[in-house]
């Protein structure tokens, strides 16, 4: 899987600025404050009087995929059909975007604009990316009007995105993910039985644009389930750092526990020897505590669950997969978020959370 092609990231609808609320907050202990949806690629400058059509087709997203036969030559200099499979090309630019079965339905991305034309009024577009030479895009709308705080200044928005790909990496999807607007760190994709709408790419696509607002109706609702949820986190407190410090290590270890799978050559003994946190995963746990410190002198109170998990959900969020390139790092984690492993480990790291909420 090639995560470095050229990329685009849309920003003409991103709430960056009421998300921040940079006045409420102490910038000196410098958090990050963009997703890594908007770190990772070419930015189309704002411009007010553009149209979410413009928006749409400023990326590509819009440009119809085709079907095209497959020709090679054989060892007499022929040209061969392979009959069992096909070519999608982007019809305007000429670019193959994936090989596929000559079976394999392609959908075009023409219903997530339509979703978000016909719902301006109740989902904002903030940004959309697409991966791989245009074979997978990702597109983030946030529910308008619906951000609840877990407290004074924290709030918590209810993000949908939009998923769909030409290389059979994706089905058409929409996602729901809480994203925390102070740091932009996800809070957790939300797996409750309503929360997931998946199509195959088939006909159904246009009871899903239809039945959208009915959908978008039941996230605000269930919002303030997560929010009750962090709210429960936030009330657990610890006497001292030191006793919180300890609990956050051992969040780490049940978070990170894919991380600690199988064996390496010890570097000072030269034997193989099982994995160890301390040892294997001190970059991660730097990382963790850096944040947790960052997170409890920011707000200014003691220690507690919330500051834990708030300091998990931020290393997946933004440390997790760094390279010199934070494009390319950026991309990598994007896709980890929503489909891979950093979706997952801050998913088991809200449950374990909860667990101790109990």
């Amino acid at each position: 899987m090639n995560y470095f092609q050229p990329n685009l990231v849309d920003t003409v609808y991103s709430a960056n600025s009421p998300l921040m609320v940079e006045k409420h907050y102490k910038n000196p202990n410098g958090f990050k404050r963009l997703g890594n949806e908007d770190l990772c690629g070419n930015t189309i400058a704002q411009n007010t009087g553009i149209s979410i059509r413009e928006a749409f087709e400023k990326t590509g997203a819009l440009n119809p995929p085709v079907d095209t036969d497959i020709y090679v030559k054989n060892s007499f200099g022929n040209d061969i059909q392979l009959p069992n499979h096909k070519c999608i090309v982007d019809s305007k630019t000429g670019k193959p975007l994936s090989v596929m079965s000559k079976t394999y339905a392609t959908q075009d991305n023409e219903p997530i604009y339509e979703v978000f034309e016909r719902n301006k009024d109740i989902l904002d577009l903030e940004n959309i990316a697409l991966m791989n030479n245009g074979s997978r895009i990702f597109v983030n709308g946030g529910i308008k009007n619906a951000d609840m705080e877990v407290s004074k200044d924290d709030p918590i928005r209810r993000r949908l995105c939009f998923i769909n790909s030409y290389d059979g990496s994706y089905s058409f999807k929409v996602v729901s993910i809480d994203f925390r607007l102070f740091c932009f760190n996800q809070m957790g994709r939300i797996n409750r039985s309503k929360n997931k709408l998946v199509f195959k790419h088939s006909k159904g696509i246009n009871d899903y644009v239809k039945n959208l607002p009915e959908f978008i109706s039941w996230q605000r609702e269930d919002l303030a389930n997560s929010i009750e949820e962090f709210k429960a986190m936030k009330n657990v407190s610890f006497n001292n750092r030191a006793d919180s410090l300890e609990v956050l290590k051992n969040l780490s270890k049940h978070m990170l526990q894919d991380k600690l799978i199988g064996s390496v050559v010890d570097k000072e003994t030269k034997e193989k020897r099982p994995k160890d946190f301390d040892k294997d995963l001190s970059k991660e746990w730097a990382d963790i505590k850096a944040n947790f410190i960052k997170e409890t002198q920011n707000f200014e109170i003691a220690p507690n669950l919330y500051n834990c998990f708030n300091a998990l959900t931020f290393q997946q969020t933004h440390c997790e997969q760094r390279v010199k390139d934070d494009i390319k790092g950026a991309r990598v984690r994007m896709e980890s978020l929503l489909n891979g492993k950093c979706g997952s480990r801050i998913d088991l790291a809200k449950k374990e959370c909860l667990a101790l909420t109990r």
